[in-house]
């Protein structure tokens, strides 16, 4: 008879990455947009969109805090990821909703910026991660690649491309950068110093 699986530190931790990469896929696949609408024009909207939209916000937000909550590490460091992950979503989602308000306007090219949905993904993802594995202050600077999205879609602004198109871009490049983020943060914390090697050499 074969022996159960045994939620060990090993599948802990293969969780964790697989919830993580999923959330993070679902929080820029995600059409947000629908949902300030909904909470801009309520009554105004008769399909279910803006609703299933909301649904899948709550969805990404929740993934990622199991991710980081099922992550084989210290307990205060779970706790610093998944701080850093609630505090990023709701304020991306807060400001977005002023904005589209109409009640956080200026300065346009500021606010365009920084709510970018793959700006607040990687800084969610990627600094929830780097919290929640322990690396050195240090390699933290890594999660600057969360500008890379934005920069992304200033440089295609003025591209004649289709929705789907530029959306499969953002996409790829925030999985690139997500993954190229914490992969070179856990090959630099390594180096930092050989007496605390990387646990498992992983990311």
């Amino acid at each position: 008879m074969d022996e159960p699986v045994k939620f060990d530190r090993g599948v802990r931790y293969g969780a964790s990455v697989t919830a993580m990469v999923y959330s993070t896929y679902l929080a820029c696949s995600t059409d947000f947009s629908a949902v300030i609408r909904s909470e801009n024009y309520v009554g105004a909207i008769s399909s279910d969109i803006p609703l299933l939209n909301a649904l899948q916000f709550l969805a990404v937000v929740a993934g990622m805090v199991l991710a980081l909550a099922i992550l084989p590490t210290n307990g205060y460091r779970r706790l610093g990821g998944i701080t850093l992950v609630c505090v990023t979503l709701f304020i991306f989602a807060t400001f977005n909703l002023l904005r589209g308000a109409g009640v956080v306007t200026e300065p346009v090219g500021f606010w365009s910026f920084v709510l970018d949905q793959g700006f607040a993904t990687l800084l969610a993802a990627v600094g929830g991660w780097l919290i929640a594995r322990g690396r050195r202050a240090i390699t933290w600077l890594f999660a600057l690649v969360c500008i890379v999205p934005s920069l992304l879609a200033i440089a295609l602004e003025d591209v004649n491309i289709t929705t789907g198109v530029y959306a499969l871009i953002v996409q790829l490049t925030v999985a690139i950068c997500g993954l190229a983020a914490v992969w070179a943060a856990a090959w630099v914390d390594a180096r930092i110093s050989t007496s605390r090697p990387v646990s498992g050499g992983s990311l």
